[in-house]
Protein backbone atom coordinates (compact mmCIF):
# COMPACT_ATOMS: atom_id res chain seq x y z
CA UNK A 1 0.00 0.00 0.00
CA UNK A 2 2.09 2.89 -1.31
CA UNK A 3 1.34 5.94 -0.51
CA UNK A 4 -0.36 8.08 -3.57
CA UNK A 5 -0.93 11.50 -3.02
CA UNK A 6 -4.81 13.20 -4.18
CA UNK A 7 -3.97 16.99 -5.03
CA UNK A 8 -7.79 17.46 -5.23
CA UNK A 9 -8.32 15.76 -1.66
CA UNK A 10 -5.53 18.30 -0.48
CA UNK A 11 -7.03 21.09 -1.72
CA UNK A 12 -10.41 20.11 0.09
CA UNK A 13 -8.52 19.33 3.34
CA UNK A 14 -6.60 22.58 3.25
CA UNK A 15 -9.84 24.72 2.88
CA UNK A 16 -11.12 22.72 5.47
CA UNK A 17 -8.46 23.98 7.57
CA UNK A 18 -8.67 27.59 6.39
CA UNK A 19 -12.77 27.95 6.78
CA UNK A 20 -11.67 26.56 10.52
CA UNK A 21 -9.56 29.58 10.90
CA UNK A 22 -11.57 32.45 9.56
CA UNK A 23 -10.23 31.72 6.11
CA UNK A 24 -7.07 32.32 6.07
CA UNK A 25 -3.32 30.70 7.98
CA UNK A 26 0.28 31.34 8.20
CA UNK A 27 1.54 28.26 6.38
CA UNK A 28 3.59 26.63 9.02
CA UNK A 29 0.66 26.43 11.26
CA UNK A 30 -1.05 24.65 8.55
CA UNK A 31 1.85 22.47 7.90
CA UNK A 32 1.73 21.72 12.03
CA UNK A 33 -2.09 21.33 12.10
CA UNK A 34 -1.51 18.59 8.76
CA UNK A 35 1.11 16.64 10.68
CA UNK A 36 -0.99 16.75 14.05
CA UNK A 37 -3.91 15.32 12.12
CA UNK A 38 -2.17 12.84 10.45
CA UNK A 39 -0.39 11.91 13.61
CA UNK A 40 -4.02 11.13 15.01
CA UNK A 41 -5.72 9.80 12.39
CA UNK A 42 -2.78 7.13 12.15
CA UNK A 43 -3.00 6.35 15.97
CA UNK A 44 -6.84 5.99 15.51
CA UNK A 45 -7.47 4.71 12.41
CA UNK A 46 -4.07 3.31 10.63
CA UNK A 47 -4.05 5.99 8.04
CA UNK A 48 -2.77 9.11 7.25
CA UNK A 49 -5.46 11.82 6.20
CA UNK A 50 -3.61 12.98 3.09
CA UNK A 51 -1.38 10.06 2.19
CA UNK A 52 1.25 12.71 2.13
CA UNK A 53 5.62 12.60 2.63
CA UNK A 54 6.54 13.83 5.46
CA UNK A 55 9.90 16.21 5.37
CA UNK A 56 12.62 17.28 8.32
CA UNK A 57 12.60 20.92 7.64
CA UNK A 58 14.78 23.31 9.63
CA UNK A 59 11.24 24.70 11.54
CA UNK A 60 10.11 21.00 11.75
CA UNK A 61 8.33 18.73 9.49
CA UNK A 62 6.68 19.13 6.45
CA UNK A 63 4.02 17.42 4.42
CA UNK A 64 6.06 17.27 1.29
CA UNK A 65 3.27 17.62 -1.59
CA UNK A 66 1.22 20.55 0.29
CA UNK A 67 4.71 22.40 0.60
CA UNK A 68 5.02 21.87 -3.24
CA UNK A 69 1.49 23.45 -3.68
CA UNK A 70 2.66 26.41 -1.05
CA UNK A 71 5.35 27.16 -3.40
CA UNK A 72 3.97 26.73 -6.53
CA UNK A 73 1.05 29.54 -5.25
CA UNK A 74 4.35 31.56 -4.18
CA UNK A 75 5.62 31.53 -7.19
CA UNK A 76 2.85 31.83 -9.49
CA UNK A 77 4.46 28.21 -11.30
CA UNK A 78 2.39 25.12 -11.87
CA UNK A 79 4.85 22.17 -12.43
CA UNK A 80 2.84 19.65 -11.52
CA UNK A 81 0.62 18.17 -13.93
CA UNK A 82 -2.46 17.45 -11.32
CA UNK A 83 -1.80 21.24 -9.80
CA UNK A 84 -2.20 22.09 -13.62
CA UNK A 85 -4.98 20.62 -14.61
CA UNK A 86 -6.60 21.55 -10.70
CA UNK A 87 -5.45 25.42 -11.05
CA UNK A 88 -4.61 25.72 -7.28
CA UNK A 89 -4.98 30.00 -7.92
CA UNK A 90 -8.94 29.10 -8.04
CA UNK A 91 -9.26 27.83 -4.27
CA UNK A 92 -6.61 29.78 -2.59
CA UNK A 93 -3.62 32.59 -2.53
CA UNK A 94 -0.81 34.14 -0.57
CA UNK A 95 -1.56 37.83 0.34
CA UNK A 96 1.13 40.03 1.71
CA UNK A 97 1.39 39.09 4.87
CA UNK A 98 2.26 35.23 3.24
CA UNK A 99 -0.88 33.82 4.70
CA UNK A 100 -2.55 30.96 2.64
CA UNK A 101 -6.27 32.79 2.25
CA UNK A 102 -9.16 30.47 1.11
CA UNK A 103 -11.27 31.98 -1.99
CA UNK A 104 -13.36 28.70 -2.41
CA UNK A 105 -15.44 26.55 -0.27
CA UNK A 106 -14.73 22.80 0.83
CA UNK A 107 -16.30 19.58 -0.81
CA UNK A 108 -16.81 17.48 2.56
CA UNK A 109 -17.07 14.85 -0.19
CA UNK A 110 -13.03 14.37 0.17
CA UNK A 111 -13.08 14.86 4.05
CA UNK A 112 -14.20 11.40 6.31
CA UNK A 113 -15.96 11.62 9.50
CA UNK A 114 -12.58 10.29 10.73
CA UNK A 115 -10.84 12.75 9.21
CA UNK A 116 -12.98 15.78 10.11
CA UNK A 117 -12.66 14.80 13.80
CA UNK A 118 -8.92 14.81 14.18
CA UNK A 119 -8.41 17.93 11.69
CA UNK A 120 -10.95 19.65 14.33
CA UNK A 121 -8.70 17.58 17.34
CA UNK A 122 -5.42 19.48 15.63
CA UNK A 123 -7.27 22.64 14.98
CA UNK A 124 -7.93 23.33 18.40
CA UNK A 125 -4.65 22.47 19.58
CA UNK A 126 -2.77 24.31 17.51
CA UNK A 127 -4.75 27.40 16.30
CA UNK A 128 -3.55 29.58 18.97
CA UNK A 129 0.11 28.20 19.33
CA UNK A 130 2.87 30.44 19.16
CA UNK A 131 5.31 29.60 16.03
CA UNK A 132 8.09 28.42 18.77
CA UNK A 133 5.74 26.12 20.07
CA UNK A 134 4.64 24.95 16.77
CA UNK A 135 8.46 24.55 15.54
CA UNK A 136 9.03 22.59 18.58
CA UNK A 137 6.28 20.14 18.49
CA UNK A 138 6.54 19.11 15.15
CA UNK A 139 10.88 18.82 15.83
CA UNK A 140 10.08 15.40 17.53
CA UNK A 141 11.38 12.30 17.58
CA UNK A 142 10.31 11.38 13.60
CA UNK A 143 11.69 14.59 12.95
CA UNK A 144 15.00 13.58 14.58
CA UNK A 145 15.17 10.37 12.86
CA UNK A 146 14.85 11.53 9.37
CA UNK A 147 16.81 10.37 6.74
CA UNK A 148 20.05 12.00 5.66
CA UNK A 149 17.35 13.48 2.54
CA UNK A 150 15.14 14.71 5.09
CA UNK A 151 12.54 12.02 4.53
CA UNK A 152 10.66 11.19 8.05
CA UNK A 153 9.70 7.21 7.94
CA UNK A 154 6.33 6.67 8.42
CA UNK A 155 6.84 3.51 10.85
CA UNK A 156 8.61 6.15 13.08
CA UNK A 157 5.84 8.19 12.95
CA UNK A 158 3.62 5.81 13.80
CA UNK A 159 5.25 4.76 16.82
CA UNK A 160 5.11 8.70 17.72
CA UNK A 161 1.32 8.57 17.50
CA UNK A 162 0.83 5.41 19.29
CA UNK A 163 -0.10 3.38 16.63
CA UNK A 164 -1.43 -0.41 17.01
CA UNK A 165 1.20 -3.23 17.49
CA UNK A 166 -0.43 -4.83 14.20
CA UNK A 167 0.19 -1.38 12.34
CA UNK A 168 3.60 -1.07 13.66
CA UNK A 169 4.34 -4.57 12.38
CA UNK A 170 2.30 -4.19 9.01
CA UNK A 171 4.70 -1.29 8.45
CA UNK A 172 7.97 -2.85 9.67
CA UNK A 173 7.26 -6.05 7.35
CA UNK A 174 6.04 -3.60 4.07
CA UNK A 175 9.21 -1.91 4.37
CA UNK A 176 11.60 -5.12 4.79
CA UNK A 177 9.83 -6.60 1.74
CA UNK A 178 9.88 -3.12 -0.33
CA UNK A 179 6.29 -3.53 -1.23
CA UNK A 180 5.44 0.01 0.53
CA UNK A 181 5.75 3.53 2.05
CA UNK A 182 8.89 3.47 -0.42
CA UNK A 183 9.73 7.46 0.91
CA UNK A 184 10.75 5.48 4.26
CA UNK A 185 13.02 2.55 3.03
CA UNK A 186 16.12 4.72 3.26
CA UNK A 187 15.13 5.68 6.46
CA UNK A 188 14.98 2.06 8.02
Amino acid sequence: MPLKFNTKKAVNVILFILKSLGGKCDPFRLFAILYAADLKHLASFDSLILDDSYIAMKQGAVPFNVYSMYLQLCHNADTDAEAVALNLKEYFYINEQNLVVSIAPYDDRYISQSEATCLFEAIRENKNESFETLSKTTRNLPWREANKNGEISLLSMAKESGASPELLNYISHSLNEGTAFAGDSAAE
